[in-house]
């Protein structure tokens, strides 16, 4: 199969060289590596891309193959699965067009007179040259031959076979650094916006925003807890609020997270219970399907839903007995929150000192607190309502509020109105991202270019990874 991938470890390889006979007597083992060597050269002079003047062979890529391969074998095998061929053909793709694009940019570092300097040259060869220590490392471990100047060339046959040469591992290095010259000489092209082009990025991401809040409120709160955003519309009915969480011990805490499961999945199954009910009630009188399974009657559904309120009630019992657990466990620490808070120190103080959401302790959270509505999915059920239930800004929870993450005492920071956002309340912030998106632009739109003037030519099926000679 076209795909049988060469693995890492080089123990397939090892195998296959027991097996074909280079322990026989009479048989040298450095010269047939070296035979190997000039196989393997020949296996990966396919050509896989080309390009006015010039072109790129397998050889060129295969370092970028095997690294980008890797990861996926990882990402796959944690499922039990393999790289499927369809991904693989990606990968090959992939790392022919990236090596299309380092030609056009050495091309445009000779066209601008970019040059990467003697001190920089040095430094990259040092980075690879570390690389290739830890690839040599790695291989040689996995060789088991005796000898060592066989095992030596066999853990450099092995690593050659997936691309791991210290030229190849040079190139990257050095292709990586001609793109951050390129780019960054590119995106300083675009300085600066005009109060037009910021105007026109307000209005197109004020439509944006309000039809993705609009649709998800869950998606407002998790850019408003990120900062990574700059939002421009808000959905009605929120506020913002702080809270200080205290922990209980895992114990406690985890006894009370057990007790609640139990409770909302009894819950649920007498949701199910009473929309079977409720179902069998509008289907009376219809014609009956007669391939359709037997309905239950309602006196045996109305049975399964006394049995299940009362299950529902022990469950209740059992998960309020846990909460105040939780309470009992962290009392003598909400205790002297609460009695700082009446003598007047500020939350935000307290928070400092007491609270253990780390969201809390970091921006934009720190200074503005969560986004909660009503209607809010991203929260703890317990903590949206007890939030919710404060009256005005200002107001703390007098009892603090027992959820899945550990006790709350909250505070209602303020409103939040509703609508378009004001450009100049979020001008800077906006400028920014919309000039560092435009210069990304600038810059992808440029390499584009670049790489169509060279009429690149892929040759995918040229790749021979099955081991066998071409």
């Amino acid at each position: 199969m076209r795909h049988a991938l060469v693995r890492l470890t080089g123990l397939l390889i090892v195998l296959m060289l027991v097996l074909t006979g280079c322990n026989l007597i009479g048989v040298d083992p450095i010269m047939k590596l070296d035979e190997d060597f000039a196989k393997l050269a020949k296996r990966y002079s396919g050509v896989v891309a080309s390009y006015d003047g010039g072109e790129v062979t397998q050889a060129d890529v295969m370092a970028s193959f095997s690294n980008m391969y890797s990861n996926y074998s990882q990402m796959y095998s944690m499922f039990g699965y393999s790289v499927p061929d369809d991904v693989i053909t990606t990968v090959e793709n992939s790392v022919a067009e990236q090596a299309v694009q380092n030609v056009a940019i050495a091309k445009q570092m000779e066209a601008r007179s970019l040059k990467l300097e003697d001190d920089k040259l040095a430094e990259l060869q040092a980075e690879a040259d570390e690389h290739y220590k830890t690839y040599y490392d790695s291989f040689y471990a996995n060789v088991t031959e005796k000898k060592e100047d066989v095992h030596a060339k066999q853990t450099e046959y092995n690593m050659a076979v997936n691309g791991f040469t210290k030229d190849a591992l040079y190139a990257i290095e050095v292709a990586e650094a001609n793109r951050e010259l390129v780019e960054q000489n590119v995106r300083d092209e675009i300085a600066e916006l005009t109060d037009e082009e910021l105007q026109t990025a307000y209005e197109t991401k004020l439509k944006e925003d309000e039809d993705k809040y609009s649709a998800s409120a869950s998606s407002f709160e998790s850019d408003m807890s990120s900062g990574d955003e700059v939002v421009t519309w808000i959905p009605e009915g929120y506020r913002t609020v702080k809270h200080i969480l205290v922990i209980p011990e895992d114990d406690v805490l985890n006894a009370y997270k057990d007790a609640r499961t139990a409770y909302e999945d009894g819950q649920s199954e007498l949701d199910d219970l009473n929309d079977e009910l409720e179902e069998l009630s509008h289907d009376h009188g219809d014609e009956a399907d007669e391939e359709a399974e037997p309905q239950r009657t309602a006196e045996e559904i109305q049975a399964d839903i006394d049995a299940a309120k009362g299950k529902l009630e022990t469950l209740k019992a059992a998960m309020d007995k846990a909460a105040e657990d939780c309470l009992a466990n962290v009392k003598s620490k909400t205790d002297e929150i609460y009695a700082k808070l009446e003598s007047g120190e500020d939350f935000a103080a307290l928070i400092e000192a007491y609270g253990e959401d780390p969201g809390m302790q970091n921006e934009p959270a720190k200074t503005t607190g969560y986004y909660v509505s009503a209607g809010s999915t991203n929260w703890d059920k317990n903590f949206t309502e007890g939030a919710m239930a404060l009256e005005k800004a200002g107001d703390v929870t007098q009892t603090p509020v027992v959820g899945n993450s550990g006790v709350h005492i909250i505070r209602y920071e303020t409103d939040v109105k509703s609508g378009p956002v004001a450009l100049e309340e979020i001008r800077d912030a906006l400028y920014e991202k919309t000039l560092e998106t435009a210069k990304d632009e600038h810059f992808t739109s440029e390499l584009n270019s670049w790489v169509e003037a060279l009429n690149p030519q892929y040759h995918i099926e040229a790749y021979n990874l099955t081991g066998e000679d071409q």
